[in-house]
């Protein structure tokens, strides 16, 4: 049996204040698998992250087991309900079932069926933290602490944690989780797993509500503002779906996950451009979504036949996140589809956007017709060209 003394000296190392009441006990493996399937444990308390480890981090911590190496202690808070909700040590839990399920093979490649199940078991040991009174937010505190000073939470897990109950953080969730944001599949399962798309949507809210702002320091202050109400979150929220209402228009055209504008620093770009012209048509939009669509392949750091595709490109790869990186790839979408001039010299000696793109794709300034009052690469013609008709309806 571990002394209380030594979790006392865990927790108040870590500034727990006295209130919280715990004590610590040692449990076999059979007693957390059978908690679990009993329904006496809950891997998922609103605050915890998903299954995020890797094969062979999961194969490391059974050979752990096997060679008798202890496991740091496990963190439970029973609810009032008797449940336990899983503080620290989720990760561990769901190796530890999936194994005694022969979902994976250890390091050995041998299942639990090939192995000494007894002292898997019955007879390995794990130290347990039972926590069974804090005040409210205090095991939330509590989760964010141990991991942040642990380093094993990433940015938008830490936030989740710090700011659940925020209204921000629940506007994040929201929007997240709404089938109009996940319909576009721009996240991977492995970034859902560690949160990208809280954290994304974070970037984009901080965007509609400040404009571009320098990597995530404005989004930090956001989450920090205790001004922030209901009723501006509601506002906000508004703004923000009318923005995405074109978005999802787009990806019924053309997937927006078959471009690069599914990257985030194009999504955000992209974004950034419709939030400022929302007085635009949805057809002048929707033309400068396909235009956009089919000078996509030709957007390289590496394109050095036209200055402005590779300029662009470099501004999302290299301090992408930063204030000016932001603004110049807006200033490439503004100069290529917001032009409102047809007396462009392809002799001059100066840099222009929409220069270069005629003169990468061998067009004259004829090529140009007006979309609204903007003088625009015909598309038709972009299509012909390239030969890339990704549209049903287009040539």
């Amino acid at each position: 049996m571990l002394k209380k003394k030594a979790a006392r000296v865990a927790l108040s190392n870590l500034n727990i204040i006295s209130s919280m009441v715990y004590s610590t006990t040692e449990w076999d493996l059979q007693t957390l698998i059978d908690y679990y399937n009993n329904n006496q444990i809950n891997l998922n308390p609103p605050y915890q992250r998903g299954d995020i480890w890797s094969a062979a981090s999961k194969k490391r911590l059974i050979e752990s087991i096997k060679s008798e190496y202890p496991l740091p202690i496990f963190f439970l808070y029973r609810t009032d309900t008797g449940v336990f909700d899983m503080v620290d040590g989720q990760q561990r839990t769901r190796t530890i079932l999936g194994y005694a399920k022969g979902l994976f093979a250890d390091t050995e490649k041998k299942t639990i069926n090939e192995t000494d199940r007894n002292f898997f078991f019955k007879q390995y040991k794990i130290a347990v933290c039972v926590i069974t009174k804090a005040q409210e937010g205090e095991v939330e505190d509590f989760y964010f602490r141990v991991n942040k000073f642990g380093s094993k939470l990433n940015r938008p897990e830490i936030l989740k944690a710090q700011f659940r109950n925020s209204v921000l953080q629940k506007l994040v969730e929201s929007i997240s989780d709404s089938p109009q944001f996940t319909s576009l599949n721009i996240f991977t399962t492995a970034t859902l797993n560690r949160l990208s798309d809280l954290d994304f949507v974070g970037e984009l809210l901080t965007l509609t509500k400040d404009g571009i702002t320098d990597k995530k320091i404005a989004v930090d202050r956001f989450y920090e503002d205790a001004n922030f109400t209901e009723h501006a979150a509601k506002d906000l929220e508004v703004k923000f779906y009318n923005v995405l209402d074109d978005v999802i228009r787009f990806n019924e055209i053309y997937e927006i996950e078959k471009t690069r504008y599914k990257q985030r620093n194009d999504f955000y770009t992209l974004f950034n451009f419709l939030l400022n012209n929302r007085e635009l048509h949805k057809d002048t939009l929707d033309y400068f979504y396909q235009l956009l669509v089919v000078i996509d392949p030709d957007i390289s750091p590496s394109q050095e036949n036209c200055y402005a595709f590779q300029e662009y490109a470099t501004n999302c790869v290299t301090q992408s996140n930063s204030k000016k990186a932001r603004e110049e790839r807006l200033r490439f979408f503004n100069e290529f589809l917001l032009n409102e001039t047809s007396l462009i010299d392809l002799d001059d000696a100066s840099e222009s956007t929409m220069k270069d793109v005629l003169l990468f794709y061998g067009f004259q300034t004829d090529v140009l017709v007006s979309v609204e009052k903007f003088q625009v690469v015909n598309r038709d013609r972009l299509i012909e060209k390239t030969q890339r008709n990704y549209f049903d309806e287009v040539v």
